[in-house]
């Protein structure tokens, strides 16, 4: 899917976390920002999958596929991790078993049709995908060698990748070995935190005389109330523990 470019913002990974997506795109909306991209994986671990859904439908926001959103429209099984504890593989067993049963025909068709990549083109090209540009599971951190992303053969022809599914927020440049500029960066997270992040955050770009310029944004949100709302939900109690731990550590 290709798609002109300006002026944009970039967020992803919501995780069925309404409150969190409506804080931001209040925020992108109050930049006067108007083209918006949503980066995968809408569902899991909060009650609100169908709401999420409904509210990047209304807005007419385009979304790439998330790992979490193939495995709830596929039906696909969900395999243990071993970084997890025990209480954590069961967690997310149960939620995103919850999220297969919670989700409506409509929007599991919805996610099946969501694309993989896409590219944001004039005057720069600008790749996005969930996690990588070949899988929807691969983790590219912050400090990912330059070699590793380099070897990706989709990345010859663009001047920057943005990927989420890390939770981790960042921007960073590499060059290429014909000396050219490679911007390489992530939103974070919208609905769920990871250790040492914000809330939420989101990018901003712009691309200003052939310059590109991303900068991440935070926003904040009542996570307790969130946290009260999964307590009060069948989404396991394990990710409402998991958000206040986390907002405590901001």
């Amino acid at each position: 899917m290709n798609a002109m470019c300006s002026r944009f913002a970039i967020f992803s990974d919501v995780h069925a976390n309404l409150p969190a997506l409506n804080a931001v795109l209040a925020d992108i909306d109050r930049h006067g920002i108007t083209r918006i991209y949503c980066l995968g994986d809408v569902v899991d671990f909060a009650p609100w999958p169908n709401e999420v859904i409904a509210l990047l439908r209304e807005r007419q926001i385009p979304v790439l596929r998330g790992n979490h959103d193939q495995r709830v429209a596929g039906n696909e099984p969900v395999t243990p991790m071993a970084k997890h504890s025990p209480e954590e593989r069961d967690a997310r067993a149960d939620a995103i078993a919850l999220s297969k049963r919670t989700i409506t025909a409509e929007n599991r068709l919805w996610l099946r049709s969501l694309p993989a990549s896409i590219l944001l083109e004039q005057p720069r090209r600008i790749l996005l995908v969930h996690a990588s540009p070949r899988s929807l599971s691969e983790y590219l951190y912050a400090d990912t060698p330059a070699n590793t992303l380099l070897a990706f053969p989709q990345l010859q022809t663009v001047d920057a990748l943005i990927c989420g599914h890390t939770h981790f927020a960042h921007v960073r440049t590499i060059n290429t070995p014909e000396g050219r500029p490679l911007v390489f960066a992530n939103p974070g997270a919208v609905g769920r935190i990871k250790p040492g992040q914000p809330p939420a955050s989101w990018l901003s770009g712009d691309v200003q005389e052939g310059a590109l310029s991303l900068t991440i944004k935070t926003v904040n949100y009542d996570v307790q109330q969130v946290a009260i709302a999964i307590r009060q939900s069948n989404v396991p109690d394990f990710y409402a523990d998991e958000l206040t731990r986390r907002i405590a550590q901001w």
